[in-house]
């Protein structure tokens, strides 16, 4: 789940809303497509609430049930990311979901990051998907101050909303990846939202990769 750099007060946002303007098909607009690793992914945004909100999808020759498996699977993340993970903490565990936490470190001058979320596991009908939004990190005290501790120049995300989406189709499965951002601190608006549009890709590629080497192929 990289590329969380959202901004502003979790209390004050209606995830249903923006997960309702997810899933509506009309809105997005196509930016073309990355090939990172062999992994071609189609790329397309929605503005939602006044938020850049990306999409990333591809379809891989691998099973959704081990896409999902690598997807949850939040204390490996920083092994098999390309991004800069150093922390990632599962906080607890549910029946259909968890909380958990990570920490990115950014390259200077961009502040760090680290976010709060909580996780949703849902399998119906052959269709798999691990979705998250902003959890207060009040609910984790203990936790929040050692991050704040360690990362006294972090910055936090209060505002996160996305999802990962695994279909089976007749060659595999198809990928979706979709996260909503709006950048703050100290890095220009415009610079994010081209990271993100840049980087997206990476995320569908690490993640193909981590499962390939699972099963061994």
């Amino acid at each position: 789940m990289m590329l969380l750099l959202l901004t502003g007060a979790a209390s004050a946002t209606d995830y249903g809303a923006f997960r309702a303007a997810l899933a509506e098909p009309a809105g997005w607009e196509s930016v073309g497509s990355k090939k990172v690793d062999a992994v071609d992914v189609a790329i397309a945004h929605k503005v939602i609430q006044g938020q850049d909100c990306l999409q990333g999808t591809t379809v891989a020759p691998l099973e959704g049930v081990h896409l999902l498996r690598a997807a949850a699977d939040i204390p490996a993340q920083p092994s098999w990311s390309r991004w800069d993970v150093v922390e990632s903490v599962q906080l607890s565990q549910g029946a259909s979901g968890f909380d958990y936490y990570q920490v990115l470190d950014n390259p200077y001058p961009v502040n760090d990051r680290f976010w709060f979320l909580r996780a949703r596991v849902v399998e119906s009908g052959g269709v798999r998907s691990f979705a998250w939004e902003a959890l207060d990190a009040s609910a984790y005290p203990e936790a929040r101050r050692k991050v704040a501790a360690a990362y006294p120049n972090a910055i936090e995300t209060l505002v996160n909303v996305g999802d990962w989406t695994f279909t089976p189709t007749e060659s595999g499965t198809h990928i979706r990846y979709r996260i909503c951002t709006d950048v703050g601190g100290n890095i220009p608006s415009w610079a994010g939202e081209y990271a993100a549009r840049t980087t997206l890709p990476g995320n569908l590629a690490d993640l193909v990769a981590e499962v390939q080497r699972r099963v061994g192929r």
